[in-house]
């Protein structure tokens, strides 16, 4: 009995201390481009990114940086950095969680002439699922941007993201 309950102990305390790695790639799309005719988003960009995440009880926290790239409409491509905060909702084979990200935007770039933009910072809110080694989640975010021409300050967008555990 008792070489059963230190082994559960040691077994969750491993498991309290374990990190995760995910390589993540996907599309991300300006919020603005979903076509209510179509139920769909018109214009989709490459995303990818990675992922430290940290487990403590029945939340998993870290922190990642991605490249979201251009999507037509706004031309402005970014490099977020961020902490992350995961709520494992069910924590039993198939995972699914609520995700929260808040941190700055390190590289900022514009193809329009005149147009100077600066990423100040990043946060967004979604939900994913965990099914073994692979991770699925959809993300709406919002980056700050200063000095971009076209007026808009706020960079709204929608990400779909796949990721993989490599370790």
């Amino acid at each position: 009995m008792k070489k059963g309950i230190l082994g559960l102990f040691l077994a969750a305390s491993m498991a309290t201390y374990a990190m995760d790695a995910h390589l993540r790639l996907g599309a991300i799309t300006n919020a603005k481009s979903y076509n209510k005719e179509d139920k769909s988003f018109e214009s989709y960009a490459p995303t990818f990114g990675l992922e430290v995440t940290q487990t403590l009880l029945l939340a998993d926290v870290g922190v990642g940086i991605a490249y979201n790239g251009k999507t037509s409409g706004t031309e402005i491509e970014t490099v977020p950095a961020y902490g992350l905060v995961k709520v494992n909702l069910f924590p039993v084979g198939v995972k699914p969680y609520l995700v929260g990200k808040v941190g700055k935007v390190l590289y900022t770039r514009d193809n329009v002439s005149n147009s100077n933009p600066d990423g100040k910072y990043y946060y967004g809110a979604g939900v994913g699922m965990d099914i073994f080694s692979l991770q699925g989640e959809i993300l709406y975010s919002v980056t700050k941007i200063d000095g971009d021409k076209r007026g808009s300050d706020n960079l709204n967008q929608v990400s779909f993201t796949l990721g993989y555990n490599f370790f």
